[in-house]
């Protein structure tokens, strides 16, 4: 019998037996979730009602009441049921047990009503694990990770500071934790370590507690098949979270470039942001970003490296003191890099060698000067400071240099005559010969 048909006789039932439950209450229909178990396990099943989308429940008193698919209201029984509120445990299910259940919580001015179905199967014979299975998948040749199902269950017994364990199994082998290829992480993940096309299979995640002195368990199992083609999380090689400095006025690129560890083509893309947002891939404006570009690499690492440049045509005052931030997009996450843009340090090069060549030329033309007037300089500056050159214990010796001065002066001058007329003779020189 279909749910439909399930929920329709036990409404019947509802309004046969009547009761609180003939109340005109806001009715949250049959939940789409149902909760599937097998005789002999624990079972949780979990009201949606205590929640602030249905009323205030932090501030209004309330009490919840839950009834049976035969519209009795269920109270504790040890050892076999346990309600904590919005919660009915089955702590040792049995084939008759399922059914569908209806919570109706009250408050002094209103009622709600939600009814949940539990299926409680059989296991199938000579079959090692729940004849319902979750399908998760695995990536081949590198690590990865089956994640239990029971997250809902390890939640609420973590609110009722329970202690639990957890067991892994593949087929009706038990796994222990960090031998082999597999290793227990967190509450929940078992990782697989360079998966193989044979780690493919059934595994199960037993969880074992002890609720209201009842010792028991619970148990999902994942249908597990491997995947050839993977895309990995993406890895921002460019920018590296970097201080780039430009000229003012000048033309400007920068790259982001991505490598996807994957095999098959990723479904990656990469955008560049400022702090406005997305940088469009127009040409037309002054800041722009490029086409995407890849290409593939097989060794040592198989993947895909993905480039897109971000061009500025004329670098102005305002795109100064930004990060650019270059986001890869995955269902694998979102890593990014960025750089800072700051404008370029004053160039020191040519005032500097402008003084340099300056001081040469200087130097250059004052020893040429010197050479050429060393004499008249000498002089100049023997009559601008006589005092330097005044002897007073020999003041002979001093107009005796003075003498020699004067004579080595005239017969310079001497030279410089005969020197002259040598090559510019007088017409008088010229007629003698």
């Amino acid at each position: 019998m279909g749910p439909r048909i399930t929920l329709g006789s036990f409404l019947l039932l509802l309004g046969l037996f009547g009761g609180s439950v003939q109340e005109k209450c806001t009715d949250y229909q049959l939940q789409f979730e149902r909760v599937y178990s097998v005789p002999g396990d624990m079972a949780m099943l979990n009201s949606t009602l205590l929640s602030p989308d249905v009323f205030n429940f932090t501030s209004v008193p309330y009490n919840i009441s839950w009834y049976n698919r035969t519209g009795q209201e269920l109270s504790n029984q040890t050892g076999r049921v346990l309600i904590q509120e919005e919660t009915l445990w089955f702590l040792n299910l049995e084939l008759q047990d399922g059914g569908v259940y209806v919570t109706i919580l009250r408050t002094p001015s209103r009622c709600y009503r939600q009814a949940t179905e539990l299926v409680v199967e059989p296991p199938a014979p000579g079959e090692c694990g729940r004849p319902r299975k979750a399908g998760q998948e695995l990536t081949n040749g590198v690590h990865d990770l089956l994640s239990c199902p029971l997250k809902d269950y390890i939640n609420k017994l973590n609110s009722y500071n329970v202690a639990f364990s957890i067991q892994w199994y593949r087929g009706c082998e038990p796994l222990e934790d960090g031998t082999d290829k597999f290793t227990y992480l967190d509450q929940t993940k078992l990782k697989v370590v360079g998966v193989h096309p044979d780690d493919g299979g059934s595994y199960t995640c037993t969880l074992t507690f002890t609720l209201d002195g009842a010792r028991g368990s619970v148990s999902e199992t994942i249908d597990t098949w491997i995947k050839e083609e993977y895309t990995l999380v993406p890895q921002v090689h460019e920018p590296a979270n970097e201080i780039i400095k430009a000229q003012l006025g000048s033309s400007f690129s920068k790259r982001c470039q991505v490598f996807v560890p994957c095999v098959g083509t990723p479904h990656v893309d990469i955008f560049w942001l400022d702090k406005e947002g997305f940088i469009r891939q127009d040409h037309s404006e002054p800041v722009f970003t490029s086409n995407l570009s890849s290409w593939r690499q097989e060794s040592p690492i198989r993947g895909v490296f993905m480039e897109r440049q971000l061009v500025f045509t004329e670098l102005k005052e305002e795109d100064f003191y930004i990060n650019y931030t270059c986001r890869a997009y995955s269902d694998r996450g979102f890593p990014e890099g960025y750089f800072t843009l700051l404008p370029a340090d004053p160039n020191l090069m040519i005032p500097i060698g402008s003084v340099l060549g300056s001081l040469t030329l200087l130097f250059i033309v004052s020893i040429v000067f010197f050479y050429r007037f060393k004499v008249d300089i000498v002089l100049c500056f023997r009559r601008v400071f006589p005092v330097l050159y005044t002897n007073k214990g020999n003041s002979t010796c001093v107009i005796t240099d003075m003498s020699d001065l004067l004579k080595e002066t005239t017969a310079m001058n001497k030279r410089a005559q005969r020197d002259n007329r040598r090559t510019h003779p007088t017409s008088k020189e010229l007629n003698r010969h």
